[in-house]
C-alpha cells in the first residue's frame, strides 16, 4: 500500500551503515595517509603508491586462512613490500631470497608477530613468532626459492616506528 515507507526504512539503514563505516574506516585512512606521507617525504624518488583492496586474508580462531571481503588501505613500496592497514593490525608483507633468509637474524623482529610462507605454495607456513628457532630447519626441507615474511604490528604503532622498520627491511635484502 505505501510503497515509499519501504524506501524510507532502507534509507534510514543505509545511512546507519554508512556512519558505522565512517567510523570504522577514519582511522585506519587516516593512518595510512599519514604513513604515505611520511614514506613519500623519507625515501624520495622511490615508487611509493596508496590504494584500496579486497581479497586479503586473516587467520580465525581455528587456525585457518579466511578470505576478508572488505577493502582496505595498502600502500605498495614498489621494490620493497606492501603494507596493509586492517581494524586491529598494520601488516608489512615482503618477500626475501632462499639464501638470505638462511642468513637473516629473526631476533631483529622477535618482539612482533610475524609468519613466513612459501612464494610458489603460500598455503604453506615454515615459521612464525612462536616457532622462530625452527625456521632455519624449515626452510633447508624446502624447495622454495624466495619466502612471503609478513609482519604484524599492533595498529596504535607510531608513524616513526613503522618507517623505521623498513630501513631495517632494506637493510637486510628484503624485496617485494
Amino acid at each position: 500500500m505505501y510503497k515509499w515507507l519501504k524506501f524510507v526504512k532502507l534509507d534510514a539503514m543505509a545511512e546507519a551503515t554508512r556512519e558505522i563505516l565512517n567510523r570504522i574506516y577514519s582511522p585506519i585512512i587516516h593512518k595510512s595517509h599519514e604513513l604515505h606521507r611520511t614514506l613519500i617525504k623519507q625515501y624520495t624518488g622511490s615508487k611509493i603508491n596508496r590504494g584500496f583492496f579486497n581479497g586479503h586474508y586473516h587467520k580465525n580462531s581455528e587456525g585457518e586462512y579466511q578470505p576478508d571481503m572488505y577493502p582496505i588501505p595498502v600502500i605498495s613500496f614498489i621494490g620493497l613490500c606492501d603494507i596493509e592497514f586492517d581494524f586491529d593490525t598494520i601488516s608489512i608483507t615482503t618477500k626475501i631470497s632462499r639464501n638470505q633468509i638462511q642468513l637473516f637474524d629473526w631476533n631483529i623482529i622477535s618482539s612482533v608477530h610475524f609468519e613466513i610462507y612459501g612464494v610458489e605454495n603460500y598455503l604453506k607456513d615454515y615459521g612464525s613468532k612462536q616457532n622462530y628457532d625452527k625456521i632455519g630447519d624449515n626452510i633447508a626441507s624446502s624447495t622454495e626459492k624466495e619466502f612471503f615474511v609478513s609482519i604484524y604490528f599492533p595498529f596504535i604503532t607510531s608513524i616513526e616506528d613503522l618507517a623505521k622498520f623498513l630501513t631495517i627491511l632494506q637493510k637486510n635484502n628484503f624485496y617485494y
